[in-house]
């Protein structure tokens, strides 16, 4: 065998005896290489094999209204409560300086809205106040931390509502998790068995409707894959940095696999657009090693 060819042998071995997930961390190294961020990421792949980086507790922001709506919707099968049940939201509940399109829907002394149409807008829509009425039914932060653990999730801490984040900027660290245990709690959602049927059919249709983030996540994702997600975005510090740029959720794959991942950009000086682009391109990169 001549020097060339043993040299051309050992790049094309190299290449094709690298392991889906060997490339798959190399390409999600390089893409957060370089950033003024720290940046956690968890893929847990079809295989069940997961994928991590930066695996520690940060801070979730909005990704904490998934396990809020879990917890609401075990409530309710729980109890029989129907999710047409009319709950008052009531004009002290209408912060003005917060995201909050149900806010924008009522009239200034409140109303009363289906226990559905604020899980859309919770989840969906990722709407703050709509949140925080559906964590007091949940029974507050600790009622939802508590259920999270019920239900085999380590490394997820709820602490705080929306209401209680916005008093200050750094009270949206409160709330945090491992990107690992969000995709494990994407992952035992997927499963089955937590909900009964019709409430699991809804809470993956709002998440499969989600309209915020559409730079993230979604942005990397093909047509032909179903993405359910829940994103998260924060306030900047005094100097200049991102508390949080998330996003976290599932694909559904045409032949019938899923996999499901999260991507936590945390203390980021970069613009948000290059926030959401490093997101996308880490869920381009994982459709690429799992189609």
């Amino acid at each position: 065998m001549t020097r060339r060819l043993a040299l051309l042998l050992a790049v094309w071995c190299g290449a094709a005896c690298t392991s889906p997930r060997e490339r798959l961390e190399r390409r999600i190294d390089h893409i957060v290489a370089g950033l003024d961020a720290r940046v956690g990421v968890a893929v847990r792949l079809p295989d069940g094999e997961t994928i991590v980086r930066n695996d520690t507790l940060l801070p979730l922001l909005s990704l904490f209204k998934l396990p809020v709506a879990l917890a609401v919707l075990h409530r309710a099968a729980e109890e029989r409560i129907p999710l047409d049940t009319l709950l008052d939201v009531g004009p002290e509940r209408l912060d003005a300086g917060t995201y909050s399109p149900l806010r924008d829907s009522l009239p200034e002394e409140g109303g009363r809205v289906p226990l559905r149409s604020l899980l859309r807008y919770c989840v969906s829509l990722s709407d703050n106040i709509a949140c925080d009425r559906l964590l007091d039914m949940a029974g507050g932060p600790e009622a939802v931390d508590a259920y999270v653990r019920q239900i085999g999730i380590d490394g997820i801490r709820i602490a705080a509502s929306e209401r209680t984040m916005h008093l200050a900027v750094e009270n949206q660290r409160l709330n945090v998790g491992r990107p690992s245990s969000l995709c494990a709690l994407v992952d035992r959602f997927l499963r089955g068995g937590l909900l009964p049927p019709a409430h699991d059919a809804l809470l993956r249709r709002l998440l499969e409707q989600t309209t915020t983030g559409p730079d993230k996540l979604r942005a990397g994702i093909p047509g032909g894959i179903v993405l359910g997600h829940k994103t998260g975005s924060s306030d900047r510090t005094p100097d200049g940095r991102r508390i949080a740029d998330n996003d976290a959720g599932y694909l559904l794959l045409p032949d019938g696999r899923s996999c499901t991942l999260a991507v936590l950009v945390t203390d980021s000086r970069e613009e948000d657009a290059v926030n959401a682009r490093a997101i996308a391109s880490i869920a381009r990169a994982v459709v690429g090693e799992i189609r």
